[in-house]
């Protein structure tokens, strides 16, 4: 398998935006629409040509009325290979 300079790497990602900043003219309440998430991940990569990557995302997101957030959470796997 010649595995001999084989890695695996940890990495995480945090993001957040906020789609609109302010209040509504009308009765002055907080304008929403933002995301939040945290994403760790673990790769291994055998050679300098392959990447196995497994990614856990949490997110929480709010509409733009500002009512509470929704969350989705889940799996994802890449390979990547003869980049």
């Amino acid at each position: 398998m010649d595995w001999e300079r084989a890695t695996v790497n940890l990495a995480c990602r945090l993001e957040y935006v906020d789609w609109n900043v302010g209040h509504f003219r009308e009765d002055n309440s907080k304008i929403g629409e933002d995301l939040w998430s945290i994403m760790p991940a673990i790769s291994f990569r055998p050679n300098a040509q392959t990447v196995f990557r497994l990614n856990y995302r949490f997110q929480k997101q709010k509409d733009i009325f500002a009512n509470p957030a929704a969350k989705t959470v889940g799996f994802s796997f890449g390979i990547s290979t003869y980049f």
